[in-house]
């Protein structure tokens, strides 16, 4: 049987391959704003200047739901704002559907669609 990994897994998965590419990654933290991104990851540049990226992660169940759609809208816009950076996140299990709603959202000219998909070894014994 495949496990599908949760919303959790998948955004603990990619702060860490965040982490392991040079990013510090953040919980945010606002008052004003009804949808955060799920973390921030910060880098610095060849020029000293610090950049932050806001990262959605969604599971094959949470990409279809208004929140998310809400939830990414409201990001992209925030961004659009600040000049920040934006990827979304999805898993390999349904990049196609995850990109329609990429597409549908109109998230292209701010954010970055990645999908990203894990594989499990089974230990022999």
């Amino acid at each position: 049987m495949e496990e599908r990994l949760t919303k959790e897994e998948l955004i603990e998965i990619m702060a860490v391959l965040m982490e392991e590419e040079g990013f510090e990654v953040y919980e945010p933290q606002s008052e004003e704003e009804e949808y955060l991104p799920d973390f921030l990851a910060v880098y610095e540049d060849e020029n000293g200047e610090r950049h932050q990226i806001a990262v959605q992660v969604e599971d094959c169940q949470t990409v279809n739901t208004e929140e998310a759609e809400a939830k990414a809208k409201a990001i992209a816009e925030h961004c659009r704002m600040s000049g920040e950076g934006f990827i979304f996140v999805v898993p390999l299990e349904c990049e196609e559907e995850g990109f329609n709603k990429f597409k549908e959202w109109g998230l292209e000219d701010i954010a970055e669609f990645v999908p990203i998909g894990i594989e499990f070894e089974e230990e022999e014994e």
